[in-house]
């Protein structure tokens, strides 16, 4: 009898709109099994066939513990696409972690960041801090230091209700510049970000994903600015951001990401879904030369850019690549790769970086190795 030596994926939801995306992405990079989990037979059987090359399903019900944990056995990593991790309070997480397998949920559940035992687990924390998080990662991967990063994210879409969670638990954890305070980013002139036209409403906020970076990066500035399409979207923001429901009110925080997700529907209807990024990084490199870097991000595909994201992060987790304990997904995203998986996986979809010397005085060559010490945080309360 031969057995298979390529570690197991099992995908919680694996059918699903963002389940279904990542399977086939997993299937197409190949290296390892996959179990599509759900709670029909029939349609989990069915995909699995479409995936080929061995993959297998399963019936599991993520509220019932024995059914999880028979889906779990023989997996490396469960991939959870199913939804139902917030409502669930981290039931699904728990119950994989204790089984000793990896966790990769595509929902944020809302529990603690505390590391419990020798398994990774990875949470989803929103596509704008999941964005602002990784960029800056990626522009600065190969140089000697980074000293300021500005970008935006704008974005066009219906968004699934479960990954509305995400987002609103995330905006708990981002510094939240009030709108009347906010200019926004200034028009392009060869030292600021460029933003559409057509924006609605530009909201400056601070990700905690992106400030993780900026102190690992040891960055003086750092900037993010969100741009809405509105006007359902923007206005419900606000709201959110006057009422801010506690974490521990789940219902109340599911009634709002139901909003969110309604909003969302009503400002996308008739118009093509989009997702643009675009930001830019002040650094040096190794021969000392001051340079600025750039990077742009279009899809068209908003459920297919999520779909990417899980993908890449449970084969990192699955080959060992990110530590024990508990991580946002912004800080555990191969820089190079994620651009890459994007490009070959998403058809008419844009992730490039370019690279320009910078040798205005007075920039970053005259800032001293001290002023880049870790502990320094970014400046949140200048313009960009």
């Amino acid at each position: 009898m031969n057995i298979d030596p390529r570690p197991m994926i099992g995908i919680l939801g694996g059918y699903g709109r963002v389940g279904a995306v990542a399977a086939r992405i997993l299937a197409a990079e190949g290296g390892c099994r996959l179990r599509v989990g759900g709670r029909s037979a029939e349609t989990a059987w069915r995909f699995a066939r479409e995936l080929g090359d061995g993959a297998e399903a399963a019936v599991v019900d993520t509220r019932d513990d024995q059914s999880l944990t028979h889906f779990t056995r023989g997996c490396a990593t469960v991939l959870d696409c199913s939804g139902t991790a917030f409502a669930l309070r981290g039931q699904v997480r728990a119950s994989v972690l204790t089984a000793g397998v990896h966790y990769v949920g595509m929902t944020d559940d809302g529990g603690s960041r505390t590391p419990a035992g020798a398994c990774s687990a990875v949470l989803f924390t929103g596509l704008s801090g999941t964005l602002a998080g990784w960029v800056p990662r990626w522009l600065a991967d190969g140089l000697e230091s980074a000293t300021r990063f500005s970008g935006w994210w704008g974005g066009l879409g219906a968004i699934p209700s479960h990954t509305a969670v995400s987002c609103l638990l995330g905006r708990r954890h981002a510094v939240d510049f009030p709108a009347e305070h906010d200019p926004g980013p200034a028009p392009f002139d060869g030292d600021a970000t460029p933003v559409p036209v057509h924006a609605t409403a530009v909201r400056r906020v601070l990700p905690e994903e992106l400030r993780e970076q900026a102190y690992l990066l040891r960055l003086r500035e750092a900037h993010w600015h969100e741009v809405l399409k509105g006007p359902g979207v923007p206005a419900f923001l606000d709201r959110f951001a006057v009422q801010h429901p506690a974490t521990g009110d789940g219902k109340a925080l599911m009634a709002a990401a139901r909003e969110l997700a309604r909003e969302s529907l009503r400002d996308s209807a008739g118009s093509p879904a989009y997702q643009v990024l675009y930001g830019t990084l002040d650094g040096v490199t190794h021969d000392g030369v001051p340079v600025r870097r750039s990077a742009l991000l279009h899809s068209t595909d908003v459920t297919g850019l999520v779909g990417v994201i899980a993908s890449i992060t449970a084969h990192e987790v699955t080959r060992g690549r990110v530590a024990s304990g508990v991580h946002v997904m912004a800080a555990t995203l191969p820089p190079e790769a994620t651009a890459d998986w994007i490009v070959r996986h998403l058809p008419r979809s844009t992730a490039q970086a370019t690279e320009m010397p910078r040798r205005e005085p007075g920039m970053m060559a005259s800032v001293s190795p001290t002023d880049r010490r870790p502990g320094v945080r970014p400046r949140a309360d200048s313009g960009p």
